[in-house]
């Protein structure tokens, strides 16, 4: 079963191989939102999956302003887990650039 916490896991260590890539990028936060996006499932069973281990999800991302007008249940969650993912992601990313400043 797919949880959010080992789908997190996942992203973060793909993060870190790709360490150099994004910070190499022009625009760091950019690529970090297109690799987020990547991660986001895109089978209704592993979306069910998210929810059945973290059921807060289903009360949909603190920013409604991500979610489409009239959304399903499908994109409710889907926005929940992209939030998920990209707080997630954002931190390490802070982490990062605070590494490569004190090595500095």
């Amino acid at each position: 079963m797919l949880t959010l916490h080992q789908l997190i896991k996942n992203m973060l260590e793909h993060l870190e191989t790709d360490k150099a890539e994004i910070f190499e990028s022009d625009c760091p936060e950019d690529t970090l939102h297109e690799i987020v996006d990547g991660w986001i499932p895109a089978y209704y069973s592993q979306l069910s999956e998210l929810l059945a281990s973290k059921p807060g999800l289903g009360d949909g991302p603190s920013g409604y302003g991500i979610v489409k007008e009239n959304p399903t249940v499908w994109d409710i969650l889907t926005a929940a887990v992209y939030e998920a993912l990209l707080e997630e992601a954002q931190e390490w990313l802070s982490q990062a650039q605070e590494e490569v400043e004190e090595s500095k």
